[in-house]
Parts: C-alpha cells; sequence; structure tokens
C-alpha cells in the first residue's frame, strides 16, 4: 500500500511529529510505501530516519507568500511559532493555498492508495476537500480541539471537510465523545 502521510508542522520537534515517525517506521517495515508532507521553517531540512527527504514535500515557511514561523499546534512550541489564533485571513489563505499545493503535487508524484494526516485541523481538511475519493485517516492529537474551540472564526475552514473524513483515531474514549460533539 501507499500512504501519503500529512502533518502540518515539524516532523521532528513535537510529539505528533515522534507519533507520525514511529507510525512510517512500522508501515515501512510492513512492507508499504510511504510519502511526507510536512511544514519547516525556512530552508531547514528535518533529520528524519524514517523517510528519505525523496520521499518528501516540504512547504516552507519564513519565505515567499509564507513569509511568518510555522503556525503550531500548541500556541508554544518547541521552535519559533506563530499562533494560529493571530493570524491574518490572507495568511490563513496562503496557509491552506500552500498546503494544497503540496498535497496535490504529492498526489500527482506518489498516487498514494490512502492518506493519513495528523491533526484535525486545516490542512487535514485541505487534504479532504482537495481529495474526496482518496481514503483518509486521521490522527487527532488533542491540540487539534484546542485550536478548534480557541479559534471560532476558522471553524468553517475545518469542520466541513473533517466531518468527511474516513476513520478519526482518538486517544481515549472521552476524546472520541469529544471528536463527535
Amino acid at each position: 500500500m501507499k500512504i501519503l502521510h500529512i502533518i502540518s508542522q515539524h516532523p521532528e520537534s513535537t510529539g505528533s511529529g515522534i507519533y507520525l515517525q514511529n507510525i512510517i517506521r512500522l508501515a515501512t517495515a510492513a512492507g508499504h510505501q510511504n510519502f511526507l508532507v510536512a511544514g519547516i521553517s525556512g530552508n531547514k531540512l528535518p533529520q528524519l530516519d524514517c523517510i528519505k527527504t525523496q520521499f518528501c514535500h516540504f512547504v516552507h515557511f519564513e519565505r515567499g507568500v509564507l513569509n511568518y514561523t510555522v503556525p503550531g499546534m500548541s500556541d508554544i512550541m518547541p521552535y519559533p511559532s506563530s499562533i494560529f489564533g493571530t493570524l491574518s485571513p490572507a495568511q490563513i489563505d496562503s496557509y491552506e493555498r500552500e498546503f494544497g499545493k503540496a498535497i496535490e503535487l504529492a498526489v500527482s508524484d506518489f498516487s498514494p492508495d490512502i492518506i493519513y494526516s495528523h491533526h484535525l485541523w486545516l490542512v487535514s481538511a485541505v487534504a479532504r476537500k482537495l481529495f474526496p475519493t482518496i481514503p483518509m485517516v486521521t490522527s487527532c492529537h488533542s491540540t487539534d480541539l484546542r485550536q478548534f474551540l480557541q479559534c471560532p472564526h476558522l471553524r468553517n475552514n475545518v469542520l466541513p471537510h473533517c466531518q468527511k473524513i474516513d476513520r478519526i483515531l482518538a486517544l481515549s474514549g472521552d476524546q472520541a465523545d469529544n471528536i463527535r460533539q
């Protein structure tokens, strides 16, 4: 199986990134092919031992139209980051557009059988909107639910598309209840 993995932030610096790396390692060990789309700062490529950079497309922040730091799923990240709640509408539009381009390129280059994204948030919504027929699973990491509550102005960007995700992985029964709500 060909799996397209998507994470909107640094894939090596957070709990979500470590989780992502372990999933890629396990998928590779099971004989699956993997491709990654991730957000990074500038030209600083992540140091990943689970996937070669030739099987990655990175969305570069701090340059070009994304001339601000990578927005973090938490308001305090282990690297310089922006806060979703303070981004302008133009920044949100460019964020969604640039991730959309990277996801489209990855789908064109890789032809995945499934999309595995992280966080029930903007980038997962973009992926679902662009590719409604590719099976998609998303891991919820709780920070996405927090962003949904803290950024009511972005809910219409998220909810209609994330509701169409085929499977959602929750960390607990309580979190599954929160996701349903």
